[in-house]
């Protein structure tokens, strides 16, 4: 008996062997993104989405002709736009006044994936997978515009900052995040000659991005800051 699982135990190794492959390749496309703040379950709606692109590598290895991991390293530039409609809000601000800009973002992220694949023709495959990733920030501002009775001002400033500084005046920065986020990714597609794939990816970052607390009644009340973006990528493997 334990010879015949030894047995089969070592054919299966075989087998899992003689289907394995890993190979690399390269991706990029466009995306759109867009940032949702909450205070106290309020959605705020201060952003709209926003367009970027991504590029970068990725790596494979199927465990057999259906079932394998993807996992790959991309740089995105993502972001949101600010909505001016919302943006004042709370805010004594003069009648006439207008404000616009965005928020933009470069991030390194690292997703991993579990991956299937269905063959629909002898050059066409279907694959899903889906799995999470984990996102590093180097950079990130926030860019807006001031327009008042002819005059206009534009100010920046870096979304890791605690303070923000306008001309003499210097406030904290409520919209301050954190460099470091994960969530969710999936991604759906078609594999063309075993080479070309083209796909439709969506990415949820899951924890609180936000870094600010507000001072209320002797504690820290802080905003639910999330992002989610939406792509189209095309990729070659070697």
């Amino acid at each position: 008996m334990n010879k015949r699982i030894t047995s089969l135990v070592l054919l299966l190794l075989m087998t899992i062997s003689t289907f394995a492959q890993f190979r690399t390749g390269v991706k990029g496309g466009g995306n759109i993104s867009n940032i949702n703040m909450n205070m106290n379950g309020v959605e705020l709606e201060i952003y709209k989405p926003r367009m970027g692109v991504h590029a970068g590598f990725m790596a494979e290895y199927m465990f057999g002709a259906h079932f394998g991991l993807q996992t790959e390293l991309l740089y995105v530039y993502s972001g949101a736009t600010i909505n001016s409609d919302k943006y004042t809000q709370g805010l004594e601000v003069p009648e006439g006044v207008e404000m616009e800009g965005y928020a933009d973002m470069h991030t390194f992220q690292l997703p991993l994936y579990l991956k299937t694949k269905f063959v629909v023709s002898p050059t066409i495959k279907l694959y899903v997978m889906g799995g999470g990733f984990a996102t590093f920030t180097p950079t990130a501002e926030q860019h807006v515009r001031t327009s008042y009775e002819g005059e206009s001002m534009k100010v920046k400033w870096s979304l890791f900052d605690s303070k923000i500084r306008i001309l003499d005046v210097e406030e904290s920065n409520v919209y301050m995040q954190q460099r470091w986020n994960a969530g969710l990714a999936a991604e759906v597609g078609t594999e063309v000659m075993d080479r070309l794939t083209v796909g439709v990816g969506f990415r949820h970052i899951l924890n609180n991005m936000a870094a600010f607390g507000y001072l209320v009644g002797g504690g820290s009340v802080k905003p639910t800051t999330k992002m989610w973006t939406t792509n189209i990528s095309v990729g070659y493997f070697f």
